[in-house]
């Protein structure tokens, strides 16, 4: 089913982005106008992030030596089930945007 103007977005459901406003990485549940919903991985309280402050841990962007060990060790987590290691993983890519490519 197509989106609707405001739901036409950068992230779509089931994303998993990085909110560098609330230090916290997150599923995309649904998104509308400039705001998105997110879902804890694992479960949980969910949360709303404005659209700038999100990062795509897997999207295009900075393709140093470490992003893309980051991405594989994410990959290969997420490939033998190991979702919270998958998690570790987006919040270290996190930690990494911010310190060598903010």
């Amino acid at each position: 089913m197509p989106l609707t103007p405001e739901q036409s977005s950068e992230f779509a459901p089931g994303d998993l982005v990085w909110d560098t406003a609330a230090c916290r990485a997150g599923e995309v549940m649904d998104h509308r106008w400039s705001r998105y919903q997110l879902r804890p991985l694992g479960g949980g309280t969910e949360w709303y992030a404005r659209g700038e402050d999100l990062v795509s841990h897997a999207g295009p962007g900075p393709q140093c030596g470490e992003c893309r060990h980051i991405r594989t060790s994410y990959h290969n987590a997420r490939r033998a089930g190991d979702t919270e290691g998958a998690a570790r993983w987006i919040t270290e890519m996190g930690v990494h945007l911010r310190a060598a490519h903010a």
